[in-house]
C-alpha cells in the first residue's frame, strides 16, 4: 500500500470505519474533572511528613522546633505501624449524619473510643522526649499522670476546634493522637458516601482547613484542595475563594517577595509558598504550590514558613486554618 506524509495514506485511500468508537465524556478535552475527595493513606502520610520536617530543619530559623516535631511525627507512624486498625465508623451512622449535612466522624465518636484510648495511650507512653526541651518533657509527663478519660475528654474538645489557652502545650499531644487516630479512621468510610460541606470545614470530621495546596497528581492537576489539619483528608476548593467566609471578591496573594502589600490577583505565584488573604473578612491562609515541588507538606511547610504569618499579621490578616502542631512550645 502507498504511503503519504508520515507513513499515513494518501487521503484518496480509506481508514477504516470508526463508527463504533465513543469519545469519553471525562476526557474531553484531555482533562477530566478532578475529584471532589482524596483520603489520607496512614501507612505514608506520617512517615513522607517526617522527613519533610527533617529536610526543612536544616540551616532554618526554627530548625530545633522542625525537628522536635519529626520526633512526634515519626511516633505517629510508628503507632500506625503497631497498633491494630480502628474499628469502622458504623454505617448507619455515616448515613444518618451525611444525610443531615455533617461530617461521619463527630466528638462524641472519639469521647467514647476504645481504639482512641489506645491510640492516644500509645503515644504518650512510647514518645522519646530525651532530647526534648524541659517543657515539653514535663508537658508529656504532666499527661501521662492525667486519668485516660479526662485526656481523652480533653482530646474530644480539639476534635470541635476548642484549644484551651491553659492547656495549649498539651494540645499538641493530643492532636498527635487524634492525626493518627482520625487519619485511621477516615479510610474506613466509603468515600462516596461524603457529601460536600456547607462550609470550608472538612467533609470528613469537621476540621478546620491548615492550608490549601494546588496539587500536581492525576486527574486533579493544578486543583485547589484544602487539608484538614486533623484526619488530614484533602477536598477540592474553588480557586480565588476564601477558605472562611467563602468570599470571592478582594482576593489577594503575596508571597515573602512582596514586603509591602499583596499586590497580586493570580494565584498561581512564582513562589512554591504564599498567603491567600481575604479583604472581606481580613482572614488569610497559607497557598502552597505543591505541583511545583511534590515534597511539600502543608504541616511542615506552613511552619517553615512562619516569616510569612508575621508578614501577614503585620498588615492586620487573622489567620484562618489551625495548624495543631504549631500551638506551643
Amino acid at each position: 500500500m502507498a504511503t503519504g506524509k508520515r507513513g499515513l495514506p494518501p487521503k484518496s485511500e480509506g481508514r477504516g470505519d470508526f463508527s463504533a468508537v465513543q469519545p469519553d465524556p471525562s476526557q474531553v478535552g484531555g482533562v477530566a474533572e478532578a475529584p471532589f475527595l482524596r483520603l489520607p493513606d496512614p501507612t505514608t502520610l506520617f512517615t513522607d511528613r517526617a522527613a519533610r520536617f527533617d529536610e526543612l530543619a536544616a540551616d532554618h530559623p526554627l530548625g530545633a522546633y522542625l525537628g522536635f516535631l519529626a520526633t512526634i511525627v515519626r511516633a505517629q507512624a510508628a503507632c500506625v505501624a503497631a497498633l491494630p486498625a480502628p474499628a469502622p465508623v458504623p454505617a448507619d451512622s455515616v448515613s444518618l449524619r451525611t444525610g443531615q449535612g455533617l461530617p461521619p466522624i463527630a466528638c462524641d465518636q472519639i469521647a467514647g473510643n476504645a481504639d482512641f484510648a489506645a491510640t492516644l495511650e500509645w503515644l504518650l507512653q512510647t514518645l522519646d522526649l530525651t532530647a526534648a526541651p524541659e517543657q515539653a518533657r514535663a508537658t508529656l509527663a504532666g499527661l501521662r499522670a492525667m486519668a485516660p478519660a479526662d485526656r481523652v475528654l480533653l482530646a474530644a474538645d480539639i476534635i470541635e476546634g476548642s484549644y484551651a489557652a491553659e492547656l495549649v502545650a498539651e494540645s499538641l499531644f493530643l492532636a498527635a493522637a487524634l492525626q493518627v487516630h482520625l487519619a485511621r479512621l477516615a479510610i474506613t468510610i466509603d468515600a462516596t458516601a461524603i457529601t460536600p460541606p456547607a462550609g470550608s470545614t472538612c467533609p470528613v470530621c469537621g476540621g478546620a482547613p491548615v492550608a490549601s495546596l494546588v496539587v500536581g497528581w492525576s486527574p486533579a492537576n493544578k486543583a485547589r484542595y484544602c487539608a484538614c489539619g486533623l484526619c488530614g483528608t484533602l477536598w477540592n476548593y474553588v480557586r480565588i475563594k476564601c477558605t472562611v467566609c467563602a468570599e470571592t471578591q478582594g482576593i489577594k496573594y503575596f508571597t515573602l517577595a512582596d514586603s509591602d502589600a499583596p499586590a497580586s490577583d493570580a494565584p498561581d505565584e512564582p513562589a512554591t509558598i504564599g498567603v491567600e488573604t481575604c479583604g472581606a473578612c481580613a482572614s488569610y491562609i497559607k497557598h502552597m504550590q505543591q505541583h511545583a515541588d511534590e515534597r511539600m507538606d502543608p504541616f511542615a511547610d506552613d511552619i517553615a514558613s512562619f516569616a510569612l504569618d508575621l508578614l501577614a499579621r503585620e498588615q492586620s490578616f487573622r489567620r484562618g486554618g489551625i495548624n495543631p502542631l504549631f500551638l506551643s512550645f
